[in-house]
This record gives C-alpha cells, sequence and structure tokens, in this order.
C-alpha cells in the first residue's frame, strides 16, 4: 500500500492524503513503529538512519515496519507502508477491546492463524521456519493468546486435534515468554483476558480428546509455576474438585487428574503452603479414588499423593491410617501400575515417616519380597528400593534386627537380579559391531562428563569421571524445532509434556534398571550389616564363580564380590589371596563384559593390593592387567580399565613410579586407539596420574612421550570445541605435576587460556546487552581455563611472573570473582592465591579493587567460594605483609562473625582460622585488638589442624598477637594451652615457635601470681600432665 503526505515537524507526523487500498488515511498518532529515512540522491539511496515516530491508526488498520523516502529540502513524503502479514483488525489488536464471555475472533484473523498452524505441521524444515516467523509477529501481542486459546477449546471438525494442540503448545510458549499468568501491573483489560483464557483452559480439561486434555494440563501447571501460592488462580482447585466429584464424567475426571498429577509434581510445595490448604479438601479424595473401578483413576489418585507425601502435609498425617489401609488394600491390585506407585509409596514413606510404617514392617517385608519377584520390571525396581533405602535411614541401627532374619530370602533375591537380562543381551549382540574401537562414536554416545572442582583451600578435587559407585558399573533423525520451542507434533501423542526441554537418556546400558539397583541394595546391605551377610552370599558367591556355564552367571558373581568389597571389607579380605588370581585370570577372558566387570571389581580391592608388601605378586600383575585392558580392543573394555586404573593411581601413588614409562608407553598407545568418548577417561588418567606421582613425572624421557600427544590434541581442537574441556583438566594436573619441565609449554598454553576467558567474558557483556540476539559465555569453558592458568602458575612457579607481566591477568580475575557463577568465582579466587604465592608483584596494582570482592566472597552459605576466598586472601597476606592493614578490619570483621558460627562445617572454620593467623603474623598489632572477639574458637580450630606447616604459621601469628594484647587471651588461656597440646608427638621445626610458646606460658604463669596454683588446678588432668612434663609448671 502506498499515499501521498507531507511530513509535519512541528507535530512530529505524517499527514497522507491518500491511498490505494481502503479510503483515507489521516493523522497516524497512537503506535510507536520503527522507521528507516533514506535521503535519497537522485539516482541511488546514499545512507540511512533510524528515525522512532508515532502513528495511530483509522479504519483499523495498523503498519509495522513503514517507512518514507524524503526529497531533500522538499516536505512532501512518499511514504509506502507494509502490512504485518496480513490485514490485521481492530478487534484482534485495539487496546481496548472488551473481553467478555461471549468474545469470538474474527473469521478472517482466525483463517490466517490456522493456516499457518497447519503450515507449521508440514515436514519441512523451511516450511516450518516460514511460518514461524509469521506466527512470532502474531506473538508480539497478548490478543493473539485468545486465538490459540479459541482454536486449542474448538471441538469442531474445523480444527484436527494436531491443530489443536500446536495451539495450545503455542500458548504455553507465550504464557512462559510473556508473563501471561502475572497479573501484577496489568490493566483491566488485560486482566480480563488472563481471566478467559484461564477459564477456558479449565473447560478445555474435560474435553473428549486425550491429547488435548493433556495439553489443557500442561497450559494449567505453566500457569500454576508462575504463582507463589495456588490460590492466586481461586477457581483452578474448586473446578478440579468438582470434575473428581462428578463421578459420570469421565473425560472430566481424567482431565482433572492429568492437571493434578503435573501440578503435585511440580508445585507440591505451593499447594502445602497455601493459605487456603487445598491438600486438606484433595487427598480425601484422592483415598476415595483408591477404589475407583477405573484403574488409570486409582493410579492417578496415588501418583498424586506419592507426590505430596516427600513433603508429609497435614492433610496426610490427618488421614494417614485411611492411607495405609488404603495401600494395603492396593497390594493385590490387579494392575501392575497401581502395584508399582505403592512400592513406590511405602518407600517414600519409609524416607519421611518411617514411625508410622515400623509397626507394620513385618507385613511390608514380606509385600516387598514378593513385588521383587515380580515379573514386571518395573514393579520390582521399585521394590528393589526399599532394601538400600532402609539401610539408610537414620534410625537403621534400632530398626536393624527387624530386616536382619529376611535377609538369608533378599540375599539370594537381589543375587538372582543381578544377572543381565534377555533384552541387555539382545542389545549387546545388536551394537557389538558399534564396541569395535576401529568405530567412530556416535554423538549420542558421548554423554556429558563434569569438570572437576577444584578446592584450593582444603587441597580437594571432586570429580565425577571415576564410576566408582556400584550402580555406576552395572551400566537421529533431526528436525526443525522452531524457537516456540516445538518440534514436530505427532498425531495423538498423548505425552505428558510434549516440549519438555530434556529427552530421556536411550542409552539403555546408562538407564537404572533392575540389575543396577539390585547391585545398589546389595551395596547398601553389605554396608549395614557388614560381615552378617557373608554366610548367605559366600556360597553364591563360590558357586557363580566356578561356574564354567553362561558367562553372565560368572559376570553377575564378580559384580556382587565387587558390591560388597566396602560393607565386607574385613570378612573378604582373607579370600583376596585365593580370589586374586581367579579375577587376574577373567581379565583376559573372551566375554568382554566379564573383563569390563572384573577391572572394576579389582579396583574395588585396590587398597587392599597397595598394601600387600610384596608388589610382584599383586599390585605389579594388576597394573600390567589393566593396562594391557586400557588396550583391549572392546571400548567397554577399554572404558571401565581406564576408570580402574584411575582408582589404583590414586591407591598406589607413589609405589607407581617405578612403572611410569611402562604406563605412559601405554598412555600415548591408547591416544592413537581411543575414540571420542574412552578418550575423555583417558584424559582422566593421565591427570589422575600426574595428581598421583606429582613432580616424579618432571624426566625428560617422561615428558617426551606425554606431551606431544596432548599437544598435538591441543592444536586440534577449536576455542569453542567442548572437547577441549577434559582436555584443560588434564593438561592442568600435568602442569603442576612438571613443574620446570612445563615452562617451554607455559607461553602458548597460557596465551589460549587468556584468550578463551576473554571471549567468554566478552560473550556475557554482549548477552546482558542483548539477550535476545546473543548466546551468554559458557562458564565451564571459563572454570576449565582459569584452572589451568592455576596449573601453569603452580607448576613454573616464580617463573610464572614473567609470563604474567603484561598480560591482562588482573582485569580477567577482576571480572571472573564477580563472575554470577560460582564455579567460576571459585576458580579464579584459586588462581589469585597461586599468583599471590609465587608472583604477588602481579596482583599489587589490582588490590584495592580485588581485596573488597574477596571478602564479600567470605561467606558461609557459599561454602566452595568461601574456602578460597580466605585461602586466598590469607596467601596474599603472606606476601604482601604490610600492604593488607588497610584491609585487615574488614577482613577480620566477616572472619570472626564465621568463626563464632555455630555449626559451620569444620573444614570453613578452619581455614577462617588460618587466614586468621596469617592475618596475626604480618599484621599483628591490626589484629591485636579483636582477640578477645575470636581467641576461643582460633583455639579450638588450631588443635583440630592436620597440616604442621599451617599450624605452626598459625600458632606464630597466634604468639605475635597475643604478646601485642597479653589481656586478650585471659579469658581463654586454658583453650590456648588445650591447642598448645595438640602439638603434642609432632616435632616443632620452627625454633621461634618454641622459645614463644615456652615464654607466654610462664609470663602467664607469673602475672597470676599466688592465684596460678587454684586457676591450673581447674584445667583438665591430661593437660595438666602435659603442661607440667612440657613446660615444667
Amino acid at each position: 500500500m502506498s499515499a501521498l503526505g507531507y511530513w509535519n515537524q512541528s507535530q512530529n507526523q505524517i499527514h497522507l492524503y491518500s491511498y490505494s487500498n481502503t479510503g483515507t488515511l489521516s493523522d497516524f498518532v497512537a503506535i510507536v513503529s520503527r522507521i528507516k529515512l533514506y535521503p535519497l540522491a537522485p539516482k541511488n539511496i546514499a545512507s540511512s538512519t533510524y528515525a522512532t515516530m508515532r502513528f495511530s491508526h483509522n479504519n483499523g488498520h495498523l503498519f509495522e515496519d513503514s517507512f518514507f523516502s524524503s526529497l531533500p529540502g522538499i516536505r512532501y513524503v512518499h511514504a509506502v507502508m507494509r502490512y504485518h502479514m496480513y490485514t490485521y483488525t481492530s478487534c484482534m489488536y485495539s487496546r481496548h477491546t472488551k473481553m467478555n464471555a461471549n468474545w469470538q475472533p474474527q473469521s478472517n484473523l482466525l483463517e490466517q492463524v490456522v493456516s499457518l498452524l497447519k503450515a507449521y505441521l508440514i515436514p519441512n524444515n523451511d516450511i516450518q521456519r516460514q511460518s514461524y516467523e509469521r506466527l512470532q509477529q502474531f506473538q508480539q501481542n497478548l490478543e493473539f493468546n485468545l486465538y490459540l486459546v479459541h482454536i486449542l477449546s474448538n471441538q469442531s471438525s474445523q480444527f484436527s486435534p494436531d491443530i489443536r494442540q500446536l495451539a495450545g503448545l503455542l500458548l504455553k510458549r507465550n504464557i512462559k515468554s510473556q508473563n501471561v499468568a502475572i497479573s501484577t501491573g496489568k490493566t483491566s483489560a488485560q486482566m480480563e483476558m488472563l481471566a478467559y483464557i484461564r477459564s477456558q483452559i479449565i473447560c478445555i480439561l474435560a474435553d473428549s480428546n486425550q491429547s488435548i486434555r493433556n495439553t489443557a494440563s500442561s497450559l494449567v501447571t505453566t500457569f500454576v509455576s508462575q504463582y507463589t501460592f495456588i490460590d492466586e488462580w481461586p477457581e483452578l482447585m474448586p473446578a478440579l474438585f468438582q470434575y473428581l466429584e462428578q463421578q459420570d464424567n469421565v473425560d472430566a475426571i481424567a482431565g482433572a487428574f492429568s492437571a493434578l498429577c503435573k501440578i503435585c509434581e511440580d508445585s507440591a510445595s505451593r499447594l502445602e503452603s497455601s493459605p487456603t490448604r487445598p491438600l486438606n479438601k484433595l487427598i480425601p479424595i484422592l483415598l476415595q479414588y483408591f477404589h475407583h473401578p477405573t484403574s488409570q483413576f486409582r493410579q492417578d489418585a496415588l501418583n498424586c499423593i506419592n507426590h505430596v507425601l516427600v513433603f508429609m502435609p497435614v492433610g496426610l498425617v490427618i488421614h494417614m491410617e485411611g492411607f495405609l489401609q488404603g495401600i494395603s488394600n492396593l497390594t493385590q491390585d490387579a494392575n501392575n501400575q497401581v502395584r508399582r506407585l505403592v512400592c513406590k509409596s511405602i518407600v517414600i514413606l519409609l524416607e519421611v515417616g518411617v514411625q508410622y510404617l515400623a509397626p507394620h514392617l513385618d507385613q511390608i517385608i514380606q509385600f516387598i519380597l514378593r513385588a521383587n519377584e515380580d515379573d514386571d520390571e518395573e514393579i520390582a525396581i521399585e521394590a528393589c528400593e526399599f532394601w538400600a533405602s532402609f539401610v539408610d535411614l537414620k534410625e537403621f541401627k534400632d530398626l536393624k534386627p527387624i530386616l536382619q532374619p529376611y535377609l538369608p530370602r533378599v540375599l539370594p533375591l537381589l543375587f538372582s537380579k543381578m544377572v543381565y537380562s534377555e533384552e541387555d543381551l539382545a542389545t549387546f549382540e545388536a551394537e557389538e559391531q558399534q564396541q569395535n574401537e576401529s568405530v567412530p562414536d556416535r554423538p549420542e554416545d558421548i554423554k556429558p562428563i563434569f569438570h572437576k572442582t577444584v578446592k584450593k583451600a582444603d587441597g580437594q578435587i571432586e570429580s565425577s569421571l571415576k564410576p566408582q559407585s556400584v550402580e555406576a558399573q552395572c551400566t537421529s533423525e533431526t528436525t526443525f524445532k522452531g524457537a516456540c520451542g516445538v518440534t514436530n507434533v505427532h498425531v495423538g501423542d498423548d505425552s505428558e509434556d510434549e516440549d519438555d526441554e530434556d529427552d530421556d537418556d536411550d542409552d539403555s546400558m546408562l538407564q537404572w534398571n533392575l540389575r543396577r539397583c539390585s547391585a545398589a541394595s546389595l551395596d547398601n546391605l553389605a554396608n549395614g550389616y557388614g560381615n552378617q551377610v557373608l554366610p548367605v552370599l559366600l556360597p553364591l558367591l563360590q558357586e557363580r564363580l566356578s561356574l564354567d556355564g553362561p558367562w553372565p552367571l560368572v559376570e553377575s558373581g564378580i559384580l556382587a564380590l565387587g558390591a560388597i568389597a566396602d560393607g565386607c571389607y574385613t570378612g573378604i579380605t582373607p579370600h583376596l589371596p585365593q580370589l586374586f588370581p581367579f579375577l587376574m585370570q577373567k581379565l583376559n577372558d573372551p566375554a568382554p563384559f566379564i573383563r569390563s566387570i572384573t577391572c572394576w571389581t579389582l579396583s574395588r580391592y585396590a587398597s587392599w593390593i597397595v598394601d600387600q608388601s610384596n608388589h610382584d605378586q599383586f599390585l605389579k600383575p594388576l597394573m600390567e592387567g589393566m593396562l594391557q585392558r586400557i588396550l583391549d580392543p572392546h571400548k567397554k573394555v577399554q572404558e571401565a580399565a581406564c576408570s580402574a586404573f584411575c582408582t589404583l593411581e590414586e591407591e598406589a601413588r607413589e609405589d607407581l613410579i617405578p612403572y611410569l614409562g611402562f604406563i605412559l608407553q601405554t598412555f600415548m598407545c591408547a591416544f592413537a586407539k581411543y575414540q571420542a568418548k574412552n578418550l575423555l577417561i583417558l584424559y582422566d588418567a593421565i591427570g589422575t596420574l600426574a595428581d598421583s606421582v606429582s613432580s616424579h613425572l618432571n624426566e625428560k624421557e617422561f615428558i617426551a612421550v606425554l606431551m606431544p600427544p596432548l599437544l598435538s590434541k591441543w592444536n586440534e581442537l577449536a576455542d569453542n570445541s567442548r572437547e577441549i574441556l577434559p582436555l584443560f583438566e588434564c593438561l592442568a594436573s600435568v602442569a603442576s605435576a612438571l613443574g620446570n619441565g612445563f615452562e617451554e609449554f607455559a607461553l602458548i598454553v597460557y596465551g589460549r587460556c587468556q584468550r578463551i576467558v576473554e571471549n567468554e567474558l566478552m560473550a556475557d557483556a554482549m548477552y546482558e546487552q542483548n539477550p535476545t540476539d546473543c548466546d551468554a559465555g559458557d562458564p565451564e569453558f571459563l572454570v576449565c581455563a582459569l584452572d589451568l592458568i592455576s596449573g601453569i602458575v603452580e607448576g613454573i612457579q616464580c617463573q610464572c611472573e614473567g609470563l604474567l607481566m603484561g598480560s591482562n591477568i588482573l582485569n580477567i580475575l577482576a571480572n571472573c570473582i564477580q563472575h554470577s557463577t560460582l564455579d567460576v568465582r571459585q576458580s579464579a579466587m584459586g588462581v589469585i592465591g597461586d599468583i599471590a604465592k609465587y608472583a604477588p608483584a602481579i596482583l599489587k596494582p589490582g588490590l584495592e579493587q580485588m581485596i573488597p570482592i574477596l571478602v564479600h566472597n567470605i561467606d558461609p552459605e557459599i561454602p566452595t567460594v568461601c574456602n578460597n576466598a580466605s585461602w586466598s586472601v590469607g596467601e596474599i597476606a603472606m606476601q604482601l605483609r604490610g600492604d593488607m592493614e588497610p584491609f585487615v578490619h574488614d577482613i577480620l570483621t566477616r572472619l570472626i562473625g564465621m568463626i563464632n558460627r555455630p555449626k559451620l562445617p569444620r573444614n570453613l572454620i578452619e581455614n577462617c582460622a588460618i587466614t586468621i593467623g596469617r592475618l596475626g603474623y604480618v599484621c599483628p598489632h591490626q589484629v591485636a585488638p579483636y582477640l578477645k572477639e575470636f581467641a576461643k574458637p582460633w583455639c579450638r580450630a588450631l588443635a583440630h589442624l592436620n597440616s604442621m606447616e599451617e599450624k605452626e604459621e598459625c600458632f606464630l601469628g597466634l604468639c605475635y598477637v597475643i604478646q601485642a594484647n597479653p589481656n586478650g587471651i585471659v579469658a581463654d588461656f586454658v583453650y590456648f594451652c588445650g591447642a598448645i597440646a595438640s602439638l603434642q608427638g609432632q616435632e616443632i621445626e620452627n625454633q621461634e615457635l618454641k622459645q614463644m610458646l615456652y615464654q607466654l606460658v610462664h609470663s602467664f604463669k607469673q602475672s597470676m601470681g599466688e592465684n596460678w596454683a587454684n586457676y591450673f588446678a581447674a584445667f583438665p588432668k591430661s593437660l595438666q600432665t602435659f603442661l607440667s612434663t612440657c613446660f615444667h609448671i
């Protein structure tokens, strides 16, 4: 459409005389639209600028993306108006639309929306994308939701179930993205619109089509998730209660249950915390449905209660007797899903309200035994969970005798369920070719592996790479997905939530199954009952392990032997000299899954093997056998062997030094063989080796073997490849272990780390400015790069000053210690502490900016960050000494608040004490006035410190502070002496400390005069003896 008009600059308006479609347009003044101004040269457009103009509509027409061309010096303009997509009408888009119960859409607009929805369902990516882009323009107005809910609710033949369902899914997305559910800040018209949509959704819950009911119930829970209390939708719960009471309306009951199951699953806490306590009315209704003739409704009622049972709501406590009687009756239900949910109810109630089950435990155990033997694996799995949960109870010690008589039945049952199923074996056979080492991994084979979290303050490293748990060991086609988050909707898809972001894991070996659950339960029972399980298990083990029959039976025996390793360690170790040769033989079994499980089981006894004095008999053959399996042609065996070797490395540590050359050669051979998935585990094995043998790896011949393949992978991977993350983690350990041997690689590695950190921080900044078009940085890249920088600094130590001087490290760290992701902050503070140790001059220019941020992060609510913040402050203090004086007050205020806080984790208290000690060491006169505020908890914490180096350092700081303020220790002198007593049996290397402790004790005695004898008599006898013996008082 085009029109001739003129630009009225004083009124900031375009006046149009006429246009070609529907008549005359006058003053456009209401809708703000983005306009391009094109100053025209005689032959072409020279440039463009943007301006914002105001328009209003006449005859119900809306124009967006309009623009006009202007000739310089001429007031007339030629305005070209482009419709959004179609001619919109005022009924749909007027801000003055008045809602009422009989609202009807405009037929032409409805046809357009339906046409776009139909196009979106066409299995063609380009068509879907185009239709989505059109729909997105509609979605910019809240009233578009009225059209969607109209289509969803309409049961006429005009709209197919697929179209209705898609409309519902788009509506759900809009509810999430537009805050449709929230009433705050809405106009009266928008509130009416909200009320209309919600009333329609409630009606749709009774639809005759199950897919539509499920979509409506998904909309319900999307609304509820945006509310603090469910009462913010006051009509909802009464309507659902009314549906449940309509015994003759099966569709309404089904819809109500579909919504309630979702609400109870996603928003159970809102139901319980709601002022109107809807659960008080809902639970009796649900209990009545335990007796309903329709099995689906019995199942739904029990499912709803199971979701809220975790919170033990008041309404359920009131009706607990009825609930227990109800599930007792349902134990005999003919429906498998109902019986499965009964098992689940029992396990949940066992964990949250065992006192209600305690009088009935004998009957319950007998039911669980029967259910555990059920042919339906889902029922058997739910029942099997009972045994592990029972042992985990805090009341287990009191209840232990109740289960003990049943162990002769329970243990063989679990043992029998640990054999691979026929389905598992069929899967193995189907995937046999895929397990060949020469076949590249499929994308779905490579599961996420989480980065180790390094805690500098206590030297711990947490990792999920090594699958040592029992349960861990029992181990497409692409379509266009539009920005609306709706993948192709399938006809008749009755899924509960069609646009869930996360799909289930399709790897059957990673699924929780009866074999895994049984092994985990056996592990727990062995831990709970210890060697008492062996009289039952040993004959079963002997039978399984001596079989020449099918390999799955032998494999289950080896799995069971590994499962009981922790709980029955003292009882099983006498048999290990005989079992070890058997297991070594099984490392070479023809069946790959026997080779695999044997690696794991041997790793479970690694501590016993390492403890044996004859390494040639045990450790050396085990190491050689596992290294052979690391080069196994079967991927599953490679994976198990690599993971098991990580455990052996952690146990053996320096005992591996004589074999380092052989180990490294094997690892490098594996580099040439491994596909992507197992390469990740190989990185971990190399990193764990470096952590275990430390500087012993720093030999030229070892570096020549180790570094070339690592650097080859380093150069092969792009900065944004997630495959680089485990390599960074590996190199961090290697750099730290090699020490000055890593110097030749430090510059190139550090440069890339800095580049990656800068890129991720830049991505974060751009995302903050424009979250619609930009992606945020990936915090895991930041963490891995920072940890590698930390490893480099730890490795090359003082040489890092030349590396870091002139770099952007201060700006990087200043940004990272304020990052929203805690792991990023934690890693950045670790880098600061390392730099403070070896190159404090680098940090000095940034102290005024960094210290307040570090102090702010000394917060027990974020313990891992708190530890690293406190540790890094202490490291800075030890190196920069007097430069810390301006910050002492703020630091001590935080630390004193923490060290006096009750029930803090011990490691937080100890790290607090260490930092206070270091401040006292370098700034005693600034710390001394605060001595009374922390002396008692500080002395208690010092008594428990294990590191003698840190202990001496802190004691020296404490002594300096006491010298500066002797009166500050008077009230807590007995605790000071108790801390000194913790040094008993340990050699104090610092002679100054020895002298100061002696002088302080005797000075205090002298200051007490004749009161000393009575004062000293009140000391604990053991402390009196220690002081008399060691200090001659």
